[in-house]
């Protein structure tokens, strides 16, 4: 605790980017004067509602006993965010199946000619 009163005291959170020398009372918060400058403003401006952004994911499918990854996204349909829908993030193509074996080959055979 610093001072009196028995309240925490922490640094401004932009102590290290905007060499701040204030202090408040809750941690990782902007002090008034950083408020005032409007560097408080810049990341909060952007930040959409929890209800109205994609949420990305990663979807298991099983194809012939391997487990493939779908990158997709759920993305709310309507303004009361009680609608969700499924799509994929990126454009699916059919990638050709490369086969593959789990034998062990042979010793490698030495070449007759140089």
């Amino acid at each position: 605790m610093s001072g009196s009163g028995g309240f925490y005291k922490y640094r401004c959170k932009y102590f290290y980017t905007h060499n701040c020398p204030n202090w408040v009372y809750v941690n990782n918060s902007p002090c008034a004067n950083c408020c005032a400058e409007g560097r408080d403003a810049d990341g909060e401006a952007s930040e959409l509602p929890s209800s109205r952004y994609s949420h990305d994911i990663c979807v298991p499918r099983v194809e012939d006993g391997v487990v493939h990854y779908t990158l997709m996204e759920i993305v709310n349909t309507d303004e009361s965010g009680n609608q969700w829908t499924l799509r994929y993030k990126v454009n699916q193509t059919q990638i050709p199946i490369v086969m593959t074996t789990s034998a062990t080959p042979g010793p490698p055979v030495p070449a007759t000619s140089y």
